[in-house]
Parts: C-alpha cells; structure tokens; sequence
C-alpha cells in the first residue's frame, strides 16, 4: 500500500464527511481528529505514529452500521498504516 493510496482513501472519508449530515457531532469530531492525526503523519510532522492505526479502527466501527462505504474506507486506511508501520 502506498501514500498515495492512503491520500486517496482519506479524500473518500472527507466525502463521507460531508454528505453524513445525521451523525453525531461528537461521532464527527472524534474522526475529524483522527483524519488531522493521519494528515499529520503523512507530513511527517507528528508523533502520534505509534496508536494511530488503532484509532482509525476504533472510528470505523463507530460507523459500521450506518456507513457502509465510510467503514470499509477506514479499515483500508487501517491496514495502510499498519503496512507502513505507523
């Protein structure tokens, strides 16, 4: 898996985002924050590495049921981070 794959999986989440208008404002939060963590990561300008596949996974089964396609977009991104070693 490459970044650029990464880069691409976390556009889809941000268009998920926004056309999730009936989630819950902190359900959003929580994952705005993770997808800053991920982008920071991704500029190298963070330490937040070592738990932030952990996290991607926590916020995708917060959607499993209600977002299908935000689910599986964030298990990729998962397993992309964990590929990488972050």
């Amino acid at each position: 898996m490459s970044q650029k794959q990464l880069t691409d999986a976390l556009a889809v989440v941000q268009r998920e985002l926004a056309a999730a208008d009936h989630l819950e404002t902190a359900d959003v939060e929580k994952l705005r924050t993770v997808m800053r963590d991920i982008e920071a990561v991704l500029d190298e300008s963070s330490e937040t590495k070592e738990s932030l596949s952990q996290h991607v996974s926590n916020a995708a089964q917060r959607f499993e049921e209600s977002h299908p396609v935000l689910t599986e977009t964030l298990g990729s991104i998962a397993d992309i981070l964990q590929q990488m070693g972050i």
